[in-house]
Protein backbone atom coordinates (compact mmCIF):
# COMPACT_ATOMS: atom_id res chain seq x y z
CA UNK A 1 0.00 0.00 0.00
CA UNK A 2 1.26 3.22 -1.31
CA UNK A 3 2.04 6.23 1.43
CA UNK A 4 -0.51 8.97 2.12
CA UNK A 5 0.46 11.97 -0.14
CA UNK A 6 0.76 15.33 1.35
CA UNK A 7 -2.69 16.37 0.06
CA UNK A 8 -3.51 13.41 1.50
CA UNK A 9 -2.82 14.24 5.00
CA UNK A 10 -4.34 17.80 4.49
CA UNK A 11 -7.34 16.22 3.80
CA UNK A 12 -7.17 13.95 7.08
CA UNK A 13 -6.39 16.69 9.01
CA UNK A 14 -8.88 19.11 8.08
CA UNK A 15 -12.00 16.35 8.22
CA UNK A 16 -10.44 15.61 11.96
CA UNK A 17 -10.46 19.27 12.76
CA UNK A 18 -14.16 20.07 11.18
CA UNK A 19 -15.00 16.73 12.85
CA UNK A 20 -13.50 18.04 16.14
CA UNK A 21 -14.90 21.49 15.99
CA UNK A 22 -18.63 20.50 15.12
CA UNK A 23 -19.04 18.11 17.68
CA UNK A 24 -17.39 20.28 20.19
CA UNK A 25 -20.01 22.47 19.11
CA UNK A 26 -23.21 20.83 19.88
CA UNK A 27 -21.47 19.48 22.89
CA UNK A 28 -21.30 22.90 24.07
CA UNK A 29 -24.03 24.35 22.74
CA UNK A 30 -26.18 21.55 25.18
CA UNK A 31 -23.62 22.57 28.02
CA UNK A 32 -24.16 26.62 27.67
CA UNK A 33 -28.01 26.56 27.39
CA UNK A 34 -28.56 25.83 31.04
CA UNK A 35 -26.16 28.95 31.82
CA UNK A 36 -27.42 30.93 29.27
CA UNK A 37 -31.40 30.48 31.05
CA UNK A 38 -30.79 30.44 34.78
CA UNK A 39 -32.27 33.50 35.13
CA UNK A 40 -35.01 32.24 33.49
CA UNK A 41 -34.76 28.57 34.97
CA UNK A 42 -34.71 30.38 38.78
CA UNK A 43 -38.01 30.57 39.71
CA UNK A 44 -39.22 27.99 37.70
CA UNK A 45 -36.71 25.40 40.09
CA UNK A 46 -35.99 27.12 42.59
CA UNK A 47 -39.06 29.58 43.60
CA UNK A 48 -39.59 31.12 46.61
CA UNK A 49 -37.00 33.68 48.55
CA UNK A 50 -34.61 36.31 47.63
CA UNK A 51 -34.29 36.47 43.42
CA UNK A 52 -30.36 36.37 44.04
CA UNK A 53 -30.61 32.95 46.50
CA UNK A 54 -32.51 31.41 43.76
CA UNK A 55 -29.80 32.30 40.70
CA UNK A 56 -27.09 31.42 43.01
CA UNK A 57 -29.29 27.43 43.29
CA UNK A 58 -29.59 27.31 40.01
CA UNK A 59 -26.19 28.22 39.02
CA UNK A 60 -25.10 25.60 41.97
CA UNK A 61 -26.78 22.94 40.04
CA UNK A 62 -24.16 24.29 37.00
CA UNK A 63 -21.17 23.66 39.23
CA UNK A 64 -22.86 20.20 40.03
CA UNK A 65 -22.57 19.24 36.65
CA UNK A 66 -18.93 20.18 36.24
CA UNK A 67 -18.04 17.65 39.53
CA UNK A 68 -19.10 14.99 36.95
CA UNK A 69 -16.33 15.70 34.56
CA UNK A 70 -13.65 14.47 35.48
CA UNK A 71 -15.34 11.26 35.95
CA UNK A 72 -16.74 11.47 32.43
CA UNK A 73 -12.83 12.60 31.50
CA UNK A 74 -11.60 9.25 33.55
CA UNK A 75 -14.08 7.09 31.86
CA UNK A 76 -14.11 8.28 27.98
CA UNK A 77 -10.31 9.17 28.55
CA UNK A 78 -9.12 5.67 29.57
CA UNK A 79 -11.39 4.28 26.44
CA UNK A 80 -10.05 6.68 24.54
CA UNK A 81 -6.66 5.33 24.97
CA UNK A 82 -7.51 2.02 24.86
CA UNK A 83 -9.98 1.81 21.92
CA UNK A 84 -9.17 5.02 19.47
CA UNK A 85 -10.38 8.63 19.82
CA UNK A 86 -13.29 7.85 17.33
CA UNK A 87 -15.74 5.59 18.63
CA UNK A 88 -15.49 7.68 21.61
CA UNK A 89 -16.33 10.86 20.30
CA UNK A 90 -19.27 9.45 19.18
CA UNK A 91 -20.32 8.00 22.49
CA UNK A 92 -19.98 11.40 24.04
CA UNK A 93 -22.10 13.86 21.58
CA UNK A 94 -24.81 10.95 21.59
CA UNK A 95 -24.80 11.15 25.66
CA UNK A 96 -25.28 14.84 25.73
CA UNK A 97 -27.47 15.42 23.19
CA UNK A 98 -30.03 12.95 25.09
CA UNK A 99 -29.45 14.66 28.49
CA UNK A 100 -30.17 17.83 26.88
CA UNK A 101 -33.00 17.29 24.84
CA UNK A 102 -35.02 15.23 28.41
CA UNK A 103 -33.95 18.61 30.08
CA UNK A 104 -36.38 20.21 27.14
CA UNK A 105 -39.14 17.88 28.06
CA UNK A 106 -38.52 18.10 32.43
CA UNK A 107 -41.75 19.16 34.79
CA UNK A 108 -41.44 22.25 36.60
CA UNK A 109 -41.60 22.93 40.18
CA UNK A 110 -45.33 23.96 39.99
CA UNK A 111 -45.80 20.68 38.04
CA UNK A 112 -44.29 18.00 40.39
CA UNK A 113 -42.43 19.79 43.48
CA UNK A 114 -39.28 18.64 44.95
CA UNK A 115 -38.16 16.30 42.15
CA UNK A 116 -38.22 19.12 39.49
CA UNK A 117 -35.23 20.21 40.73
CA UNK A 118 -33.81 17.37 41.96
CA UNK A 119 -34.31 15.65 37.89
CA UNK A 120 -32.43 18.54 36.85
CA UNK A 121 -29.24 18.53 39.05
CA UNK A 122 -29.66 14.30 38.10
CA UNK A 123 -29.54 15.50 33.80
CA UNK A 124 -26.92 18.27 34.47
CA UNK A 125 -24.82 15.82 36.38
CA UNK A 126 -25.17 13.47 33.25
CA UNK A 127 -24.51 16.40 30.38
CA UNK A 128 -21.12 16.89 32.95
CA UNK A 129 -20.15 13.03 33.06
CA UNK A 130 -20.10 13.21 28.90
CA UNK A 131 -18.72 16.49 28.46
CA UNK A 132 -15.98 15.26 30.77
CA UNK A 133 -15.00 13.09 27.48
CA UNK A 134 -15.33 15.51 24.74
CA UNK A 135 -12.58 18.18 25.05
CA UNK A 136 -10.04 15.37 25.49
CA UNK A 137 -10.92 13.14 22.06
CA UNK A 138 -11.57 16.20 20.06
CA UNK A 139 -7.99 18.09 21.24
CA UNK A 140 -6.18 14.80 20.50
CA UNK A 141 -8.06 13.76 16.87
CA UNK A 142 -7.29 17.28 15.70
CA UNK A 143 -3.62 17.87 17.06
CA UNK A 144 -2.81 14.13 15.68
CA UNK A 145 -4.07 14.63 12.41
CA UNK A 146 -2.40 18.12 12.12
CA UNK A 147 1.24 18.47 10.45
CA UNK A 148 3.42 18.80 12.48
CA UNK A 149 4.20 22.00 11.76
CA UNK A 150 0.88 23.47 11.38
CA UNK A 151 -0.80 21.78 14.99
CA UNK A 152 -1.14 25.37 16.64
CA UNK A 153 -3.55 26.05 13.14
CA UNK A 154 -5.91 23.17 13.11
CA UNK A 155 -5.40 22.39 16.97
CA UNK A 156 -7.15 25.47 16.97
CA UNK A 157 -10.59 24.04 15.66
CA UNK A 158 -11.41 22.50 19.35
CA UNK A 159 -11.29 26.20 20.85
CA UNK A 160 -13.48 27.02 17.07
CA UNK A 161 -16.20 24.47 17.95
CA UNK A 162 -16.46 25.97 21.65
CA UNK A 163 -17.11 29.35 20.24
CA UNK A 164 -19.25 28.48 17.69
CA UNK A 165 -21.50 26.55 20.42
CA UNK A 166 -21.31 28.84 22.92
CA UNK A 167 -23.07 31.90 19.97
CA UNK A 168 -25.72 29.34 18.37
CA UNK A 169 -26.80 28.92 22.47
CA UNK A 170 -26.90 32.60 23.46
CA UNK A 171 -28.06 33.44 19.57
CA UNK A 172 -31.17 30.82 20.28
CA UNK A 173 -31.60 32.37 23.77
CA UNK A 174 -31.66 35.92 21.93
CA UNK A 175 -33.92 35.43 19.87
CA UNK A 176 -36.69 33.47 21.75
CA UNK A 177 -36.37 36.27 24.45
CA UNK A 178 -37.17 38.55 21.27
CA UNK A 179 -40.22 36.93 20.41
CA UNK A 180 -41.56 35.91 23.41
CA UNK A 181 -43.13 37.93 25.76
CA UNK A 182 -41.70 36.80 29.93
CA UNK A 183 -44.68 34.97 30.66
CA UNK A 184 -44.40 32.77 27.24
CA UNK A 185 -40.87 32.30 28.00
CA UNK A 186 -41.26 31.31 31.62
CA UNK A 187 -44.21 28.98 30.72
CA UNK A 188 -42.83 27.39 27.25
CA UNK A 189 -40.11 29.20 25.50
CA UNK A 190 -37.31 28.04 27.35
CA UNK A 191 -37.43 24.37 26.35
CA UNK A 192 -36.78 25.18 22.76
CA UNK A 193 -33.39 25.89 22.93
CA UNK A 194 -32.73 22.03 24.55
CA UNK A 195 -35.10 20.67 22.61
CA UNK A 196 -32.81 21.42 19.64
CA UNK A 197 -30.41 19.28 20.79
CA UNK A 198 -32.09 16.49 19.22
CA UNK A 199 -31.27 17.75 15.45
CA UNK A 200 -28.35 19.08 16.62
CA UNK A 201 -27.37 15.57 17.38
CA UNK A 202 -28.23 13.44 14.24
CA UNK A 203 -25.92 15.83 12.28
CA UNK A 204 -22.89 15.58 14.97
CA UNK A 205 -23.25 12.07 14.91
CA UNK A 206 -23.96 11.34 11.04
CA UNK A 207 -20.76 13.41 10.39
CA UNK A 208 -18.25 11.92 13.22
CA UNK A 209 -19.07 8.77 11.99
CA UNK A 210 -17.47 9.89 8.12
CA UNK A 211 -13.80 10.62 10.37
CA UNK A 212 -10.67 8.47 9.99
CA UNK A 213 -9.11 7.57 13.56
CA UNK A 214 -5.83 9.86 14.59
CA UNK A 215 -3.26 8.16 12.69
CA UNK A 216 -0.50 8.75 15.79
CA UNK A 217 -3.28 6.49 17.59
CA UNK A 218 -3.61 3.94 14.27
CA UNK A 219 0.32 3.78 14.49
CA UNK A 220 0.89 3.26 17.99
CA UNK A 221 -1.34 0.32 17.90
CA UNK A 222 -0.30 -1.33 14.96
CA UNK A 223 3.10 -1.11 16.89
CA UNK A 224 2.56 -1.90 20.90
CA UNK A 225 -0.13 -2.16 23.26
CA UNK A 226 -2.96 -0.13 24.18
CA UNK A 227 -1.97 0.89 27.84
CA UNK A 228 -3.48 -1.15 29.92
CA UNK A 229 -3.88 0.94 32.57
CA UNK A 230 -3.96 4.41 31.21
CA UNK A 231 -4.99 6.71 34.27
CA UNK A 232 -2.74 4.77 36.14
CA UNK A 233 0.16 5.28 34.23
CA UNK A 234 -0.79 9.38 33.68
CA UNK A 235 -0.63 9.77 37.51
CA UNK A 236 2.39 7.58 37.87
CA UNK A 237 4.89 9.06 35.02
CA UNK A 238 3.12 12.13 33.96
CA UNK A 239 2.10 14.16 37.21
CA UNK A 240 4.03 17.15 36.01
CA UNK A 241 1.98 17.13 33.06
CA UNK A 242 -1.27 16.28 34.64
CA UNK A 243 -0.61 19.51 37.08
CA UNK A 244 0.20 21.87 34.36
CA UNK A 245 -2.97 21.22 32.75
CA UNK A 246 -5.01 21.66 35.40
CA UNK A 247 -3.77 24.96 36.61
CA UNK A 248 -3.87 25.81 32.66
CA UNK A 249 -6.90 24.77 32.88
CA UNK A 250 -8.35 26.45 35.91
CA UNK A 251 -6.66 29.87 34.76
CA UNK A 252 -8.13 30.20 31.19
CA UNK A 253 -11.38 28.65 32.23
CA UNK A 254 -11.93 31.25 35.19
CA UNK A 255 -10.65 34.69 33.40
CA UNK A 256 -12.54 32.93 30.12
CA UNK A 257 -15.83 31.97 31.84
CA UNK A 258 -16.24 35.26 33.63
CA UNK A 259 -15.35 37.26 30.37
CA UNK A 260 -18.09 35.25 28.17
CA UNK A 261 -20.74 33.17 30.18
CA UNK A 262 -20.92 34.91 33.36
CA UNK A 263 -21.09 37.95 31.14
CA UNK A 264 -24.94 37.34 30.75
CA UNK A 265 -25.63 36.59 34.66
CA UNK A 266 -23.06 40.00 35.46
CA UNK A 267 -25.41 42.21 32.92
CA UNK A 268 -28.68 41.29 33.24
CA UNK A 269 -29.51 40.33 36.89
CA UNK A 270 -26.17 42.05 38.57
CA UNK A 271 -26.22 45.17 36.59
CA UNK A 272 -29.62 44.97 35.55
CA UNK A 273 -29.35 46.18 31.86
CA UNK A 274 -32.10 44.60 29.45
CA UNK A 275 -31.87 40.76 28.81
CA UNK A 276 -32.48 40.67 25.02
CA UNK A 277 -29.64 43.07 24.49
CA UNK A 278 -27.09 41.55 26.98
CA UNK A 279 -27.63 38.22 25.44
CA UNK A 280 -27.32 39.75 21.94
CA UNK A 281 -24.21 41.02 23.66
CA UNK A 282 -22.92 37.23 24.60
CA UNK A 283 -23.48 36.48 20.89
CA UNK A 284 -20.87 38.84 19.99
CA UNK A 285 -18.72 38.22 22.52
CA UNK A 286 -18.60 34.21 21.36
CA UNK A 287 -18.36 35.07 17.35
CA UNK A 288 -15.71 37.62 18.69
CA UNK A 289 -12.74 34.73 18.71
CA UNK A 290 -14.06 33.04 15.21
CA UNK A 291 -11.11 35.17 13.56
CA UNK A 292 -8.81 35.53 16.38
CA UNK A 293 -8.49 31.46 17.39
CA UNK A 294 -6.93 30.43 14.30
CA UNK A 295 -4.75 33.48 14.03
CA UNK A 296 -3.43 32.70 17.63
CA UNK A 297 -2.95 29.06 16.31
CA UNK A 298 -0.75 30.09 13.93
CA UNK A 299 1.04 32.55 15.67
CA UNK A 300 1.96 29.58 18.14
CA UNK A 301 3.05 27.45 15.64
CA UNK A 302 5.40 30.13 14.74
CA UNK A 303 6.51 31.72 18.01
CA UNK A 304 5.78 29.21 20.48
CA UNK A 305 2.84 28.02 22.49
CA UNK A 306 3.90 29.28 25.78
CA UNK A 307 4.80 33.14 24.52
CA UNK A 308 0.87 33.61 22.76
CA UNK A 309 -0.32 31.96 26.10
CA UNK A 310 1.25 33.70 28.29
CA UNK A 311 0.28 36.63 26.36
CA UNK A 312 -3.31 35.93 26.58
CA UNK A 313 -3.23 35.63 30.56
CA UNK A 314 -1.40 39.51 31.06
CA UNK A 315 -4.33 40.74 28.54
CA UNK A 316 -6.74 39.54 31.49
CA UNK A 317 -4.10 41.31 33.99
CA UNK A 318 -4.08 44.71 32.40
CA UNK A 319 -7.74 44.98 31.44
CA UNK A 320 -10.29 43.05 33.84
CA UNK A 321 -10.33 45.52 36.09
CA UNK A 322 -11.05 48.74 33.85
CA UNK A 323 -13.39 46.62 32.04
CA UNK A 324 -15.94 45.88 34.58
CA UNK A 325 -15.44 49.76 35.22
CA UNK A 326 -16.76 50.91 32.49
CA UNK A 327 -19.27 48.10 32.26
CA UNK A 328 -21.16 49.77 35.64
CA UNK A 329 -21.31 53.40 34.53
CA UNK A 330 -25.02 52.61 33.18
CA UNK A 331 -24.44 52.61 29.43
CA UNK A 332 -25.54 49.46 27.11
CA UNK A 333 -22.96 50.55 24.54
CA UNK A 334 -20.32 50.89 27.00
CA UNK A 335 -21.14 47.91 28.60
CA UNK A 336 -20.85 45.84 24.77
CA UNK A 337 -17.63 47.30 24.49
CA UNK A 338 -15.81 47.01 27.71
CA UNK A 339 -17.03 43.03 27.34
CA UNK A 340 -15.77 42.93 24.11
CA UNK A 341 -12.41 44.44 24.36
CA UNK A 342 -11.96 41.86 27.73
CA UNK A 343 -12.79 39.28 25.54
CA UNK A 344 -9.71 39.72 23.07
CA UNK A 345 -7.23 37.83 25.59
CA UNK A 346 -9.61 34.73 25.85
CA UNK A 347 -9.62 34.14 22.19
CA UNK A 348 -5.56 34.54 21.99
CA UNK A 349 -5.88 31.88 25.32
CA UNK A 350 -8.61 29.84 23.08
CA UNK A 351 -6.22 29.68 20.29
CA UNK A 352 -3.52 27.94 21.72
CA UNK A 353 -4.44 26.51 24.82
CA UNK A 354 -5.67 22.71 23.49
CA UNK A 355 -2.97 22.04 21.82
CA UNK A 356 -0.77 22.69 24.60
CA UNK A 357 -2.74 20.33 27.08
CA UNK A 358 -1.80 17.58 23.99
CA UNK A 359 1.53 18.24 23.14
CA UNK A 360 2.33 17.87 27.14
CA UNK A 361 1.36 13.71 26.92
CA UNK A 362 2.52 11.41 24.34
CA UNK A 363 -0.14 9.59 22.24
CA UNK A 364 -0.44 6.45 24.46
CA UNK A 365 -2.17 8.47 27.46
CA UNK A 366 -3.20 11.34 26.00
CA UNK A 367 -6.69 11.65 25.84
CA UNK A 368 -6.70 10.37 29.54
CA UNK A 369 -4.15 13.11 30.19
CA UNK A 370 -6.08 16.20 28.82
CA UNK A 371 -9.35 15.15 29.74
CA UNK A 372 -8.15 14.22 33.24
CA UNK A 373 -6.11 17.85 33.48
CA UNK A 374 -8.78 19.85 31.82
CA UNK A 375 -11.73 18.47 33.74
CA UNK A 376 -10.02 18.65 37.13
CA UNK A 377 -9.02 22.61 36.29
CA UNK A 378 -13.03 22.74 35.13
CA UNK A 379 -14.34 22.10 38.02
CA UNK A 380 -12.69 25.33 40.20
CA UNK A 381 -12.70 27.13 36.11
CA UNK A 382 -16.26 27.14 34.74
CA UNK A 383 -17.84 24.78 36.98
CA UNK A 384 -17.70 27.49 40.03
CA UNK A 385 -16.97 30.98 37.96
CA UNK A 386 -20.76 32.57 38.17
CA UNK A 387 -21.46 30.57 41.16
CA UNK A 388 -18.33 32.27 42.61
CA UNK A 389 -18.88 35.90 40.53
CA UNK A 390 -21.93 36.09 41.68
CA UNK A 391 -21.19 35.40 45.17
CA UNK A 392 -18.20 37.94 45.13
CA UNK A 393 -20.94 40.12 44.15
CA UNK A 394 -23.34 39.36 47.17
CA UNK A 395 -20.93 39.45 49.69
CA UNK A 396 -18.50 42.77 48.68
CA UNK A 397 -21.64 44.65 47.39
CA UNK A 398 -19.05 45.61 44.94
CA UNK A 399 -19.33 44.83 40.97
CA UNK A 400 -16.20 45.03 40.23
CA UNK A 401 -15.28 42.20 42.30
CA UNK A 402 -15.19 39.37 40.13
CA UNK A 403 -12.76 41.60 38.26
CA UNK A 404 -10.13 40.33 40.89
CA UNK A 405 -11.00 36.99 40.68
CA UNK A 406 -9.74 37.20 36.54
CA UNK A 407 -6.33 38.97 37.51
CA UNK A 408 -5.65 36.18 40.65
CA UNK A 409 -6.73 33.44 37.73
CA UNK A 410 -4.13 34.90 34.94
CA UNK A 411 -1.30 35.54 37.73
CA UNK A 412 -1.63 31.86 38.60
CA UNK A 413 -2.15 30.58 34.75
CA UNK A 414 1.32 32.75 33.92
CA UNK A 415 2.86 30.88 37.38
CA UNK A 416 2.62 27.65 35.74
CA UNK A 417 3.18 28.40 32.14
CA UNK A 418 6.81 29.83 33.23
CA UNK A 419 7.60 26.27 34.54
CA UNK A 420 6.86 24.73 31.71
CA UNK A 421 9.37 24.29 28.48
CA UNK A 422 8.08 25.13 24.60
CA UNK A 423 6.54 22.08 23.04
CA UNK A 424 5.49 23.61 19.83
CA UNK A 425 8.37 22.13 17.74
CA UNK A 426 8.33 18.00 19.86
CA UNK A 427 7.53 14.77 18.72
CA UNK A 428 3.53 13.78 19.87
CA UNK A 429 4.58 10.36 19.98
CA UNK A 430 7.44 11.02 22.36
CA UNK A 431 7.47 11.23 26.21
CA UNK A 432 8.31 15.19 27.51
CA UNK A 433 8.33 14.09 30.61
CA UNK A 434 11.21 11.38 30.49
CA UNK A 435 13.05 13.41 28.18
CA UNK A 436 13.86 15.76 31.04
CA UNK A 437 10.31 17.89 29.94
CA UNK A 438 12.61 19.55 26.93
CA UNK A 439 10.82 18.26 23.80
CA UNK A 440 12.16 15.87 20.97
CA UNK A 441 12.73 18.09 17.66
CA UNK A 442 11.04 17.40 14.56
CA UNK A 443 12.70 17.99 11.58
CA UNK A 444 10.49 17.06 8.73
CA UNK A 445 6.62 17.63 8.25
CA UNK A 446 4.67 14.99 9.22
Amino acid sequence: MSSPTASDKERLARRASIAAAAGTAIEYYDFAIYGYLAVVLAPLFFPGGDGLVGLIATLGVVATGSLARPIGGLIFGRLGDKRGRKAVLLATVAAMGTATTLTGVLPTYAAIGVAAPILLTVLRVFQGFSAGGEIGGAASLSTESAPSRRRGLFGSATSIGISLGLASAAGTVATLSALTTDEQMSSWGWRIPFLIAAPLLVGAVLYRLRVEDSPLFVEMVETTQPPKAPVREVFRTHKASLLRVIGIAYSTMTSGGIASVYMLVHLSAVLKYPLTGALWLVVLIVLMPLAAIPWAGSLSDRFGRRTVLAGGMLGFVVLAIPCFWVMQQGSLVLAIVAALVLNVPFSIQQGVVYTQYSELFPTRVRYTGVSLGFNIGGIIGTGLVSLVATWLVSVTGSTIAPAFYVVFAALVGLAIVATMHETSRSDMSADPEQAGARPTPVTSES
